[in-house]
């Protein structure tokens, strides 16, 4: 671990729950329902069972061509990878963590796959890094290459010798997401740099574009970021600025502006936290502060919202951090790390979404990430319980 100070450290946990609150702040609704088909069929909890790397687990991952699981944890500052049986179960394979991730990995908060090669780029919060990773054929995690400008964490959060553009060459101060696709192109949204930082890579990572709040305001405390099936469309949410910056990507992958949202004569957003594009259309999600409004582009590709996800008693969904999709988009979990809930939705027509129930945690708390690992079967993070739990039939 590059540092071990309480209050520094401390700095990521308050950031993460942050737009959340708490149910009392936000005035979220006891919910009874919960679903009659879901079915816990395994929990998986740092440190027992011979499973390591869940201490604050933030996000996990799937790759189904090799049946593994990663998960990266923002405590152990790491990556691990475990093979997932046919019923479920997971195995631990290895865990790359401290000197072995060259220290790219303190306060570990997001992944994606990267190019044909699928490996796995990190980014980590305190290290103010993005690290590329790949699990060999030995079942070994190997640290391919970073990028980092190496700042102290200490004068980073504890706002001490301002950190000058010099210094913050790369923009990766705080980075907290990651999107991109199988052609090695990537996008990180850089929160305390506030900026959005395009990558590319094949076997070593390479700086590309950056854009910072300097140039497009909506970029400040960029914290989500979200990449589209079709129009490689880019979406970044700025939590500070209260709006959400939408991208064009051209064949010559620069970036150039599209749009802002809100639009003068919406409703302003409060806080957005995470944006997603619904698989297979350009559809796109902003969850903020207090409620999922869904934006649907019109003919000349400008976007409008068109309507909101409603949760029990059609009120608004509180505090909702983050909105997964079975692979074919047509059931979606919204987690909210705060408050504890994850709501299943059905899809039942273009952009409207049902709510179906509320998944029963059994007692976990502040759930992160959720991938299906199969048509039926989904794991969960719960970053205070330090776990994983397997559910199957979440979406019947």
């Amino acid at each position: 671990m590059i540092f071990n100070t309480v209050a520094v450290k401390h700095w990521l946990h308050r950031f993460l729950m942050f737009a959340g609150l708490s149910c009392v702040l936000t005035g979220c609704t006891a919910v009874n329902e919960r679903s009659p088909e879901a079915a816990l069929l395994h929990r998986y909890v740092d440190n027992q069972n011979g499973i390591d790397g869940l201490d604050n687990v933030r996000r996990l991952l799937f790759d189904e061509s090799r049946k593994v699981l990663y998960a990266v944890s923002a405590d152990d500052d790491s990556l691990a990878a475990y093979r997932v049986a046919d019923d479920g179960t997971l195995t631990m394979l290895d865990m790359i963590s401290g000197s072995k991730a060259q220290g790219m990995l303190v306060g570990a908060t997001d992944m994606i796959f990267s190019g044909m090669n699928r490996d796995i780029q990190v980014v980590s919060f305190y290290s103010g890094a993005v690290a590329q990773f790949r699990l060999q054929r030995d079942d070994k995690l190997v640290l391919l290459s970073y990028l980092s400008d190496r700042i102290d964490a200490k004068r980073v959060f504890r706002q001490g010798e301002p950190i000058t553009p010099a210094e913050d060459r790369l923009a990766l101060l705080g980075p907290y997401a990651i999107a991109g696709n199988a052609d090695g192109v990537s996008y990180v949204a850089a929160n305390v740099s506030q900026a959005i930082v395009q990558l590319t890579s094949k076997d070593q990572l390479r700086a590309g574009q950056t854009v910072r709040s300097e140039q497009v305001s909506a970029l400040g405390g960029a914290v989500s970021v979200a990449l589209s099936d079709r129009d490689r469309k880019v979406a970044v949410a700025g939590m500070q600025a209260n709006q959400v910056a939408i991208f064009d990507g051209s064949d010559a992958q620069s970036l150039e502006l599209r749009q802002i949202l809100p639009l003068a004569h919406q409703e302003a957003l409060t806080e957005p936290m995470y944006v997603a594009f619904v698989p297979q259309t350009e559809v796109l999600l902003v969850a903020q502060k207090q409620g999922v409004l869904v934006y649907s582009p019109d003919p000349q590709g400008q976007y409008k919202r068109s309507t909101e996800l409603k949760g029990p008693a059609d009120e608004t969904l509180p505090a909702i951090t983050r909105l997964v999709f079975d692979p074919t988009g047509q059931c979606m979990l919204a987690l909210s790390e705060s408050t504890g809930q994850v709501y299943t939705f059905s899809r039942i027509q273009g952009e409207q979404w049902q709510l179906l129930a509320l998944l029963d945690a059994q007692g976990a708390q502040a759930p992160t990430s959720a991938v299906f690992i199969s048509p039926d079967k989904v794991a969960l993070s719960f970053a205070l319980s330090d776990a994983v739990y397997i559910y199957a039939n979440v979406c019947d």
